[in-house]
This record gives structure tokens, sequence and C-alpha cells, in this order.
């Protein structure tokens, strides 16, 4: 059995450098602020008790 790869687009053209690079950091910054939130959160719990 072999898997075939699979292209993003079938027409050939990939996304821009900075688009790919954005999302990256888009998705890097998101993650940093549910962290904090969470953290932030966990650590108003234990000043409440």
């Amino acid at each position: 059995m072999r898997i075939e790869p699979v292209r993003p687009e079938e027409n050939g053209e990939e996304p821009p450098l900075a688009k790919r690079l954005l999302w990256f950091v888009g998705i890097a910054f998101v993650s940093m602020l549910v962290v904090a939130v969470v953290a932030y959160t966990l650590r108003g719990f234990l000043l409440i008790g």
C-alpha cells in the first residue's frame, strides 16, 4: 500500500510567503493569548481561595 502526497493547490500555485508567515504569526499570537488567559484565570482562582 502506497500513500501518494497531496498538493494543497491543484493549479500549482502556492500562497505567497508573506501570507503563510502571517498565518503562522497569527496562530502563535492567538495561542499565546489563550495560554495567558488560562494562566491568569487559574492564578485568580488561587487568590480567591
